[in-house]
């Protein structure tokens, strides 16, 4: 697969990739694949919570806030 970026991005991904000691051939394979990765966790994450609803296993508006109030002291 052949990716052809627009002078812009590919001069951002230089500065980048200088900074941080790699190619932008490997720093855009590296972010690349963790988007990939992130968007397919998000996928997963996203049809658990659409099987739970569809089994039923919601939670009201107090009980969320709960949980949020428990987790995070707010």
């Amino acid at each position: 697969m052949n990716l052809h970026l627009p002078p812009e991005l590919e001069a951002k991904l230089t500065r980048l990739a200088e900074g941080t000691g790699r190619n932008p051939e490997q720093l855009a394979l590296d972010m690349l694949a963790t988007s990939v990765e992130y968007d397919e966790w998000f996928r997963h994450e996203v049809e658990k919570g659409r099987a739970s609803a569809r089994d039923g296993r919601l939670l009201d508006r107090e009980e969320l806030l709960a949980r949020i109030d428990k987790r995070y002291g707010a």
